[in-house]
């Protein structure tokens, strides 16, 4: 799964590292840390779930499919929130 986030999207770190985004309509959504390291490690892979997750597993020196889950959940709450939408992972033929 790959995200796309939704125009008109902004987001912001704080000094803390906390994460805001703000909606189209520009309702704030606020976030902890972590889950700006999640926005980061997808914008550095393109929205790829797959590949942030296998970064962050790595990083977090944690289990890659539990932060791959935990990943998706977040994916989860910001299409709910209309911040991102997902699309298809491209399959490469070789």
């Amino acid at each position: 799964m790959n995200i796309v986030i939704e125009a008109g999207v902004t987001a912001g770190i704080a000094e803390d590292g906390a994460l805001t985004l703000l909606s189209p309509q520009g309702a704030p959504h606020f976030y902890a840390p972590e889950v700006s390291a999640m926005w980061i490690a997808l914008r550095q892979h393109g929205g790829n779930v797959r590949a942030a997750a296998a970064m962050l597993g790595s990083a977090w020196d944690a289990d890659v499919s539990a932060v791959r889950r935990l990943l998706q959940e977040q994916v989860t709450d910001w299409q709910r929130a209309g911040l991102v939408k997902t699309t298809p992972e491209h399959v490469h033929a070789s």
